[in-house]
This record gives structure tokens, C-alpha cells and sequence, in this order.
């Protein structure tokens, strides 16, 4: 072991911060067959990536430890000369690099100009790289899926029946099957293994970054622990991260009923193009809500009387609160309720009861990165109550299914080792740029003005769309500032503020004439 490993490990553990390291020791390649592999999974025809491999440490404060190699993807800048590379997180967590580069990444470069390459890679826990299953002996999991609001059933009376107690059998599930390697999942890691990735590309030996989603907290961690190394950092729907380290996510349905009351209006809006005003004669968003929710009060009142019974009406809340991600789905979403009311369950949970499989063999990994940052923990199901108590009031729509999932954070036993709790209060390089919808269904707008407060210098640019960040509401506003402040370091002013280009049902019709000319 060389005396600059060893002397690089102890800084790195100490939390000292690291010096640039740019000797280049990525070497690119193409790899048609793992392209193939992703379209054909995927369904759809992407743009072609070349990939890599990097071999980090898998226990950054261990100078012996062995290594782990992490998975790269790159796609290449449409106009030169390229200015640098820039990194890219999908979100998730539990995102791969694999899956969403061909896809997301051909918009995001257009978004900042055109003269980035971009790279993603695969986080701990997803893909190949020490992928996180809780249940391996079949390959696959079972997920729990993930006057003007919709019908809810008593979220602390979940908790105490069946709730908690399925809780602490998966975290303790998780711990039996991945307890050699849980340790070393987590947003901490993942913030060492981008500095390593940066290292190793042979520029300048800075940050140049995208995160989406859980993306952001992934760059904030990183801003926050490297601050002289971040050079251009967007983040798109933008989590807090003093809310994120705890695991129980607070608040981050506040805005989940204002996205709601969003789409009923613009079914109303629509309406020769609604199924439900279609299928109702419905007139405006108040008709909508309550035609809804008479088909969804008997299943609330029968969603105690077994796990069944739960499981199906958890399935098409989560359903409906998944399709509000995308407003393109509007229609869809509108459909679907169409068909339920009518006794067709089929494509609501046929999309939210399968099987993970395919490329990303860490299914589980959504609890592997998150519930590794957690610090939130309890010793016994009673001192969840004031959190319980307060996170029912946050959504009047969704607060009984959207923090469910969440609750195996508390019960986890696998904390990321070495793991950042903050602060999350820096001086950038270069000021952060944060991006958000004010009407986003899962990061709050005020997550973005929170955490832009703690990062000296940085600007929060809103936009009106709905959905969950710039891909689910395309703004040529919005891509304007992104190509000034990624090609000359240009902020917004702060009182800036976005449109989208299109509604939800005008982007629906937009996508079936791409696809119809495609095909």
C-alpha cells in the first residue's frame, strides 16, 4: 500500500478536504451489447453510451480496503468544442446510470448548451455495483409502492396495525441478507465515489454536476463536504437535506394536493378530452373530486379489514399520486379512474403490484441508500407518534399511503459507515443553481428556498409546471438559464420565474405525434 493511498484514505476519513487528483485512468469503450440490452429492457431506442469501469474504495476510511468497481456511462456533447464533463444522478435513489443516460441525457445537454459530455454511473446498491436485494433467493421484491382532496383512511391506526410491524420485519430482512455490505451504501459513499469519478477524468479536477431528484441530495452532500471542487452544480427538484438525513422525509407532500387540484382543473379544462368529463358530464374540479371519491370511500372503509384489502387501496393511491409526477399521464390517470370505476382493476395494479427485474439487480435499493442516511431512529413503535401525528396533517390526499414506505427507515440497522449528518452550510466554488416547480407532487419548492439559504450565493429559478422536475415540464425559460450558467457560470436574477411550454393534455398529444412519427 503506497504511502499517498494511505495518506489520501486517512484524509478523506478525517474529513479533511481532498486535493485535485486529475491523472486520467478512465478509458472509454464501446459496449453495444449492454445498449442492447437497455433498449430492448426498456422498450425503447436510446441514445448509445460508451462505458467504463473505476475501482474505488469500498470502505473509504479502511487505506486497505478492497475495492469495488463502479459502473460508468457516457454520451457525448452534440456541439464542439466540448467544455468538460458533466456528471449526472437520475434520482431515485435507486436510479441507474445505464437505464437513464440514453434517455434523460440527450435533453439535458441540449439544456445546457449542447457542448457537455455527460456521465452517469451506478450507484451502491443499484446495478452491479454490490446491488441491494433483500430477498435473493428469487432474484426479485414485492415492492409496497411507492371538498378538493381525495377520501383517506387513519394513518397512525396504520401504523399501530400492521404498519410498524412490517416495518421492522423488512429492516430486519435487509440486515440478514446484506449486513457485509450495507455499511457501504449510503449518499456519503456515493458523494467520495463522485469526487473519485472527477478525479479520474483527466480535466480540471472539478464538479460539474446534474441531480434530479434524489440527485440534489446527492449534490448537496457533495457541495457541502467539497465545496472548493463544485464548478457547475444544477439541481432539479430539489430535496432539503436536513430533512433528507433523517429518513422520514417531514413534509415533502406539502404541495401533493395543490398537484391534485391541478389535475382536476385541467381535466376540467379539457373536457373534450377527459375521460372523466367524458364518462361523468362533470363541469369543473369540484365534480371531479367528488365523483372520484365515491368510488374510493367503500375501498378506505374496507382497507382495515386486511392486508388484502390494504394493499389494494394503497396501490391505486399510490398509482394516482405516480402518475402526477408526469403530466403528460393526466390523460392516462383520467382513464384509468375511468376504468375503475367501471371494474377494471387491471391497469392500475397490474402497474404497481409486479416484479423488479432486469438490469438493476439491487431492487431494494431505494431503502438501501436512504434508510443508510437515516438518523431518525426509534426504540419502540410509540415515539413515531409525534411524527405520525404530524406528517397526517401534511396531505390531505396521500399522507395515509406516501409515508408508509418510509417507516423502515426507523427500525434500519445498517447505517452508512463514516456517514455526513452536516452541516449542510458551504461556500461553493462557483454558486449553486437550484431548479424547482412549485407545483412538484414530492420535493416541495420550499425544500429549494431552504436549502438554497444554507449555500452561500446560490439562486432558486421556479417554475409553474407540474410534476416532479424539468423533464416533467419542459421550459425553454428555464433551459435558457441553464445554458448561461453551465457555459459562462451565469445565475438568473433571483426574482426570475419560468412557464412551461405546454399542459399536461397539449404535452400528452405532443408525445403520441413524436411516437406515431418515430414508429
Amino acid at each position: 500500500m503506497s504511502l499517498g493511498w494511505t495518506l489520501a484514505a486517512l484524509l478523506l476519513s478525517a474529513g479533511v478536504r481532498a486535493l485535485p487528483q486529475t491523472t486520467k485512468v478512465i478509458e472509454w469503450k464501446p459496449c453495444p451489447e449492454l445498449n442492447e440490452e437497455i433498449f430492448k429492457e426498456i422498450g425503447q431506442e436510446g441514445v448509445p453510451f460508451d462505458c467504463a469501469t473505476l475501482p474505488v474504495p469500498l470502505d473509504y476510511a479502511d487505506p486497505d480496503s478492497e475495492k469495488l468497481e463502479l459502473s460508468l456511462f457516457r454520451i457525448n456533447a452534440t456541439k464542439q468544442p466540448a467544455l468538460g464533463t458533466v456528471l449526472y444522478n437520475p434520482g431515485g435513489p435507486g436510479g441507474t446510470g445505464a437505464q437513464n443516460l440514453p434517455y434523460d441525457g440527450p435533453q439535458h445537454i441540449a439544456n445546457m448548451g449542447g457542448q457537455f459530455n455527460m456521465v452517469a454511473f451506478d450507484p451502491r446498491g443499484t446495478g452491479n455495483t454490490i446491488p441491494f436485494n433483500c430477498t435473493p433467493e428469487d432474484g426479485s421484491s414485492l415492492k409496497r409502492r411507492e371538498s378538493d382532496s381525495l377520501v383517506s383512511t387513519n394513518v397512525t391506526e396504520r401504523f399501530f396495525h400492521g404498519g410498524w410491524d412490517n416495518a421492522v420485519t423488512r429492516a430486519e430482512l435487509c440486515y440478514t441478507t446484506n449486513n457485509k455490505t450495507g455499511q457501504f451504501l449510503g449518499t456519503t459513499s456515493a458523494a467520495r465515489d463522485m469526487l473519485a469519478i472527477v478525479n479520474a477524468l483527466g480535466e480540471d479536477g472539478l464538479l460539474r454536476y446534474y441531480g434530479w431528484s434524489y440527485g440534489t441530495a446527492l449534490g448537496e452532500y457533495f457541495a457541502a463536504m467539497f465545496p472548493e471542487r463544485v464548478d457547475r452544480m444544477l439541481l432539479d427538484g430539489v430535496l432539503d437535506p436536513n430533512i433528507w438525513k433523517l429518513g422520514h422525509r417531514g413534509n415533502y407532500l406539502v404541495d401533493a394536493d395543490a398537484a391534485l387540484e391541478g389535475f382536476a382543473e385541467e381535466c376540467a379544462k379539457n373536457k373534450n378530452d377527459c375521460a372523466i368529463v367524458n364518462a361523468t358530464g362533470a363541469t369543473n374540479a369540484s365534480e371531479i373530486f367528488e365523483w372520484v371519491n365515491t368510488l374510493l370511500e367503500p375501498l378506505a372503509k374496507n382497507a382495515t379489514s386486511s392486508e388484502e384489502a390494504w394493499q389494494v387501496y394503497y396501490a391505486i393511491k399510490q398509482y394516482t399520486l405516480s402518475r402526477l409526477y408526469w403530466p403528460y399521464r393526466f390523460p392516462a390517470l383520467a382513464e384509468a379512474i375511468v376504468l375503475l370505476s367501471q371494474g377494471n382493476t387491471s391497469t392500475i395494479l397490474g402497474s404497481t403490484l409486479g416484479q423488479t427485474k432486469g438490469y438493476n439487480h439491487g431492487p431494494d435499493s431505494a431503502d438501501g441508500i436512504r434508510c443508510s442516511d437515516a438518523t431518525f431512529q426509534i426504540s419502540s413503535p410509540e415515539d413515531y407518534l409525534p411524527q405520525l401525528e404530524y406528517q397526517a396533517g401534511i396531505s390531505e390526499s396521500f399522507s395515509d399511503v406516501g409515508y408508509e414506505a418510509l417507516w423502515t427507515c426507523a427500525a434500519w440497522k445498517m447505517p452508512n459507515k463514516g456517514r455526513y449528518v452536516g452541516n449542510f452550510t458551504a461556500k461553493t466554488k462557483t454558486p449553486i443553481l437550484f431548479v424547482n416547480g412549485e407545483y412538484d407532487v414530492t420535493t416541495p419548492i420550499e425544500g429549494a428556498y431552504n436549502a438554497s439559504r444554507a449555500f452561500e450565493g446560490s439562486v432558486v429559478l421556479p417554475h409553474s409546471g407540474y410534476g416532479h422536475g424539468l423533464l416533467a415540464s419542459p421550459s425553454k425559460c428555464v433551459a435558457k438559464y441553464i445554458t448561461a450558467y453551465f457555459v459562462n457560470g451565469t445565475l438568473p436574477e433571483p426574482d426570475t420565474h419560468c412557464k412551461p411550454d405546454l399542459g399536461p393534455w397539449e404535452a400528452a398529444k405532443a408525445m403520441e405525434e413524436t411516437a406515431s412519427q418515430s414508429g
